[in-house]
């Protein structure tokens, strides 16, 4: 096939799979809501985006402005979990992976199918930034400067959003649990970047520098306004009431930041093309099998080691039914020796090292990726509905991997817990038992929810960086 060949089927391919999906279709219902939370009112407690302390006086220009920077910002994590656990996660890679067919294309292909998907949620983003300006501009409303405002920060910053997932997912280290910490640490960098790259050393005033500022958040702020700039909040901050005016349609349409907007596009499909060259076969898992395969099953010797685990009987048989779930379940967390090492590493640290500052961020990070990666061990349709045929059901399922999940949070955490209750520091036994309930909870939810351990485990990467950040 020829690489535009390639580049049609790739993206019709991939396109119509979010078309068909139900993910696409709640993504876009969840953006009106969005949308209502992200333009508040006059009488709001609080702010999306302020400029020296001070919120902008609401236009069609801010309006775009507020809804774009958000979603380029604080939005881009859960664009990539879209991608990333979405319906295009699983795809038949023993075809697509060996065929003799120009990778770059195939890369762009799925490139341009991401985007498209993500385009169309910021369509309804639009819609529904244009429906709250109806009621909240007063007859001040203005379709061209909102759509602009919003599109020229957000589409590119989704495109690249799109560029480093494909981009993780082109080698087999970075397919996994791997390639969300790589992301992670790749957005709060670019973040940090946007920021730093902005600031004047010599007088502490923001600059406009649109070109390192990936996400374009920052350089339409600084470029509306003709006063110094000593700080920018967005997302969330209180509301002073103090108002001031900001042209944030001189800022977007800035000929410097059009062209820095239109150069990050271009650095997303550079991404894309390392991607591509890039690109490795995905590699199947390999079962080993103890004994010879081709010998008959009556030449096997049970020992007890083969004997499946039977809970001892307690109070009943449902009770029994949940020992021998959740004794299983945790056996299946410390099958990795790596893991296990880790855990009682973190676990004998908790004796010895400050709890809030260093043991606690260091177990709480460490619990993350063995139980978000059992969060998702049975929850593709298929393998859900053979176990719910003759196992427990999805809710028991996990129920029980709740409760293995806390016990290994529990045994870690308890030379801690020890050492708080004899030294009477009990913000550190509130923060330990706040880790045991809270970690396991979330990602055994969202696994469930989103039948992935890429939501979990990058919500998560987020909330330990934030407990990590408040203890400094």
């Amino acid at each position: 096939m020829s690489a535009l060949s390639v580049l049609q089927s790739s993206t019709q391919l991939e396109l119509k799979r979010y078309i068909r999906s139900s993910a696409l279709l709640l993504a876009a219902l969840a953006t009106p809501i969005a949308a209502h939370y992200m333009v508040p009112d006059k009488e709001a407690s609080y702010a999306v985006l302020t400029i020296n302390q001070q919120v902008p006086v609401l236009t069609a220009a801010i309006l775009g402005l507020d809804l774009g920077v958000i979603a380029a910002t604080l939005l881009t994590p859960l664009a990539y979990i879209f991608l990333r656990a979405g319906p295009t996660r699983h795809r038949p890679w023993q075809i697509t992976d060996t065929a003799a067919h120009s990778r770059v294309a195939w890369a762009f292909g799925r490139w341009a199918a991401d985007t498209c998907a993500l385009w169309m949620l910021l369509v309804g983003l639009t819609i529904a930034g244009l429906i709250l300006g109806i009621f909240r501009l007063e007859g001040q409303m203005n379709i061209v400067e909102t759509t602009i405002a919003l599109w020229l920060p957000a589409a590119p910053a989704l495109a690249l959003i799109a560029a480093i997932r494909l981009f993780l997912d082109a080698r087999n280290l970075t397919r996994r649990w791997f390639g969300d910490v790589v992301f992670f640490i790749l957005w709060i960098a670019l973040l940090i970047v946007s920021i730093i790259g902005t600031v004047d050393p010599e007088t502490n005033y923001m600059t406009n520098n649109p070109m390192t500022d990936a996400f374009g958040f920052t350089s339409p702020i600084i470029g509306a306004v003709d006063y110094p700039v000593d700080g920018v909040t967005i997302g969330g901050a209180p509301n002073s009431g103090e108002t001031v005016m900001v042209d944030a349609y001189r800022g977007v349409t800035d000929a410097g930041y059009m062209m820095a907007r239109l150069s990050w596009l271009g650095i997303s499909a550079l991404v894309v093309v390392v991607a591509g060259l890039i690109w490795a076969p995905m590699k199947a898992r390999s079962i080993q099998v103890k004994g010879n395969p081709a010998a008959p099953l009556s030449t096997y010797k049970t020992s007890i080691k083969d004997v499946p685990f039977k809970a001892p009987k307690v109070v009943s048989a449902r009770v029994s039914h949940y020992v021998a779930g959740v004794i299983s379940e945790v056996k299946l967390l410390f099958r990795s020796r790596l893991s296990l090492l880790i855990l009682l590493a973190v676990a004998i640290a908790g004796a010895f090292l400050p709890f809030r500052t260093v043991a606690g961020p260091a177990i709480f990070l460490v619990l993350i990726f063995p139980i978000s990666q059992a969060s998702a061990r049975w929850q593709n349709n298929t393998v859900s509905t053979l176990l719910n045929t003759f196992g427990p059901g999805r809710f028991e399922r996990a129920v029980i991997l709740f409760l293995s999940s806390m016990f290994v949070a529990i045994v870690t955490l308890t030379p801690a817990m020890i050492v708080a209750v004899f030294s009477g520091n009990s913000n550190s036994l509130i923060d330990a038992g706040l880790i045991a309930v809270s970690v396991p909870l979330v990602l055994v939810a969202l696994g469930a929810l989103t039948r992935s351990a890429v939501a979990g485990r990058l919500i998560m990467l987020m909330a330990w960086y934030v407990y990590l950040s408040s203890a400094t």
